[in-house]
């Protein structure tokens, strides 16, 4: 059976973006088909005469899978698609890839040639056309039909928010990191942790693709900080941290996004050298959004007044408002919390 609509992920990790649309999807009586590359992705385990599920199987027998996909519009998180060196092909028999974002971000932070390939994008909000038009300009790529839909994994967060209360006498810092040589843990070492630890209740919270591809890394970093007080977070799902959280610090990580979106808190951004980002669509780029939304959104800490981390936090905490903070995200996002929606209405449309 040929079906119009099939979702491709690559696995549960982002659960929070494909439950949204494929409930959405079911609700309706439309029929589509699920490709996973994780055979405990927990979509697998959804029941419904609308919902096929289909685990493509394990390296090898995943890329040929792939690449004999069956749908004229398949919709997809997983940049590189049809890159070279990059093992999943565009399937020969989808008309229409559509890219969706799963964190509220800009392609600067994606690699280079990430959505090249892509037919569609639904965006996030309005804000990233900018840098995917300059790209299409410089590599006379396709030209990718742009259409606003939201973010509906931000649906998920607001709809499974947690209310659980800091009830220690002490603030609560959550410092979130990225993956690879973006992340304020490759940028900044441990020291900082540690400076923060001494006067604030901590939680540590990795890039969920560090625990895979930075084994070492981790390792090396409980060993560093195993004398301190400080609270590890290995879940894939970060909410109930950014609920007992007080403040967040993170790097170009879009949980910034998340906890100043979702639970209206302060957030403090430790800046990452765009020389540190080889290999990023950052770097091709004459418009850096990354600079732009740090100093629109957040305070930012460097590598020259990291050493005052604990007064800034301090300050931020005193001076937060929260009417002030939501007001500067208002318009970013689309369909804020209707995300899921408005991306099946659009899809309805072309089908």
């Amino acid at each position: 059976m040929n079906y119009n609509v099939g979702l491709f992920s690559e696995g549960d990790s982002y659960y929070s973006t494909f439950y949204p649309i494929v409930q959405e999807f079911i609700d309706r009586r439309q029929e589509i088909i699920y490709f996973t590359l994780d055979k405990n992705d927990k979509i697998l385990e959804i029941d419904s005469p609308f919902l096929k599920n289909k685990f493509l199987g394990n390296k090898f027998f995943s890329i040929l899978n792939f690449y004999f996909i069956d749908v004229d519009n398949l919709i997809s998180t997983t940049p590189n698609i049809g890159c070279k060196n990059y093992p999943y092909r565009k399937p020969f028999k989808v008309k229409n890839l559509i890219h969706i974002f799963h964190s509220v971000s800009d392609i600067s932070i994606y690699r280079v040639g990430s959505l090249d390939y892509y037919d569609s994008v639904f965006l996030t909000g309005n804000f990233q056309k900018k840098s995917i038009l300059e790209l299409e300009s410089k590599r006379k790529t396709i030209k990718k039909k742009l259409v606003c839909v939201g973010a509906p994994y931000l649906d998920y967060l607001i709809h499974n928010k947690l209310d659980i209360k800091n009830t220690d006498k002490i603030n609560t810092v959550l410092i979130a990191s990225s993956w690879g040589t973006k992340g304020c843990l490759e940028n900044y070492g441990s020291s900082f942790i540690k400076k923060i630890a001494k006067k604030y209740k901590v939680i540590l919270r990795p890039h969920p693709y560090s625990l895979i591809f930075e084994k070492d890394k981790i390792e090396y970093l409980k060993k560093e900080l195993k004398e301190t007080n400080i609270i590890w977070d290995f879940e894939i799902d970060p909410s109930s941290s950014m609920s007992i959280a007080d403040i967040l610090i993170s790097d170009t990580s879009s949980i910034r996004f998340d906890f100043s979106l979702v639970y209206n808190k302060p957030v403090i951004t430790l800046s990452v050298d765009s020389n540190m980002m080889s290999g990023y669509e950052r770097e091709c780029l004459d418009y850096d959004w990354i600079k732009e939304t740090d100093h629109t959104f957040w305070p930012i800490v460097d590598q020259t007044s990291i050493k005052e981390i604990n007064n800034k936090i301090e300050d931020v905490l005193l001076k937060f408002n929260k009417d002030y903070n939501m007001s500067k995200f208002e318009k970013l996002i689309c369909n804020f919390g209707e995300s899921a929606k408005s991306l099946v209405d659009r899809i309805e449309e072309i089908i």
